[in-house]
């Protein structure tokens, strides 16, 4: 699933010319902590209820009270959902703007779908073990993973991600065997940590199981 398929209709974007206060008003009735801001179709940057609350006049814009950011948070239109949980975490946002090629403004993705499709995809009714990492963040492809897991025969039905601490990712992989042996040395080599493993054949508590 791609971002553009993720697209909620449940939540409309801050405009730089909004007042603080009418911002505050919109992101409490959605149970929101940020939305994005846009100008001219453009992500300008990302309204947090915090920051907002900070302000004293609260009848300013939201240009005066926020800082432009030519770098903000976006996901592009035709990017993986499994490329797009890095950068939620990364960024501690709930909600994620969606742009075009182009870095026009196409709707929002929400992190509660979000983690709905990647619960779904988890499979966790199926036969197959389950791999905890940690990982750096700028090691984290999910291409390369899968491609890693498959050179061992298996295939990688759901992978969920969330920010263990600054600069480390936490990845939960469903995978479609419980011969995992292989795999946790191939995540090894490549100087992955292994965590945990669940649900294995081939491991227990104390390490591998000899058969």
């Amino acid at each position: 699933m791609i971002a553009e398929q993720l697209i909620s209709e449940q939540y409309h974007v801050l405009r730089i010319t909004d007042s603080v206060e009418g911002s505050i008003d919109y992101m409490c009735s959605l149970g929101v902590s940020e939305l994005p801001i846009l100008e001219k179709k453009q992500v300008y940057n990302y309204a947090r209820l915090a920051q907002l609350h900070a302000v004293e006049d609260k009848s300013q814009s939201l240009n005066s009270v926020v800082a432009m950011n030519p770098h903000a948070p976006v996901a592009f239109a035709n990017q993986h959902l499994y490329e797009i949980v890095p950068v939620l975490a990364a960024n501690e946002l709930g909600v994620l703007a969606v742009v075009n090629s182009e870095g026009q403004f196409m709707g929002l993705i929400d992190q509660k779908r979000i983690n709905r499709n990647i619960t779904e995809s988890m499979t966790y009714r199926g036969i197959g073990a389950v791999i905890v990492l940690n990982v750096d963040d700028r090691d984290f492809s999910p291409a390369i993973i899968c491609r890693w897991v498959e050179e061992n025969g298996a295939k990688v039905l759901g992978m969920m991600v969330s920010q263990s601490e600054f600069g480390k990712l936490k990845l939960n992989l469903k995978l479609n065997t419980t011969i995992v042996k292989g795999i946790i040395s191939t995540f090894r080599r490549q100087g992955f940590e292994v965590e945990n493993v669940y649900l294995a054949e081939d491991h227990s508590d104390d390490g591998f199981r000899e058969f």
